[in-house]
């Protein structure tokens, strides 16, 4: 178990969530955080991102995220997909409607750096700028599974 007391077993919400997540892109790398296992293992790695809220547009909510999570502007969006993701991660089942962006930053903020640390009030993840390639070859997971298609 980590000794991270920001770390947490991350589980699923029991209801269905819709989400976004955006794929912004450095050369050949694409932003992404890891998803772990309870022991810290990379489960795989998945767009920034997060929950859309009542009233809110899937684009103002990419917006208002990479704010809050990376103090990062976005000069420009556009919805390439909407899928929808049956999953499950630490024997929770997970429901989610993901709309897809690719976007632009107008200032990276924090995402200038290779690698950083995303967190909130009880949850850290890491994220890095990692090679659009390794997901192609399966080196490396992309998550949502179906993804790909996107990048």
């Amino acid at each position: 178990m980590p000794s991270d007391p920001l770390t947490h077993h991350w589980r699923p919400r029991q209801f269905m969530r819709p989400i976004v997540i955006g794929l912004f892109y450095q050369d050949t790398r694409v932003l992404v955080a890891a998803v772990t296992n309870d022991d810290g293992s990379v489960k795989g790695w998945r767009p920034l991102g997060g929950g859309i809220d009542f009233g809110e547009t899937a684009e103002s909510a990419l917006r208002r995220e990479m704010t809050e999570e990376l103090g990062a502007t976005i000069t420009q969006a556009q919805r390439i997909g909407v899928m929808e993701n049956h999953y499950s991660h630490g024997g929770k089942d997970g429901h989610e409607i993901v709309f897809v962006y690719r976007a632009d930053f107008q200032n990276t903020g924090q995402a200038d750096a290779d690698s950083f640390i995303l967190e909130d009030q009880s949850f850290r993840s890491r994220a890095e700028w990692r090679e659009t390639e390794a997901f192609r070859t399966g080196a490396d997971r992309l998550l949502p599974d179906g993804l790909i298609e996107y990048l």
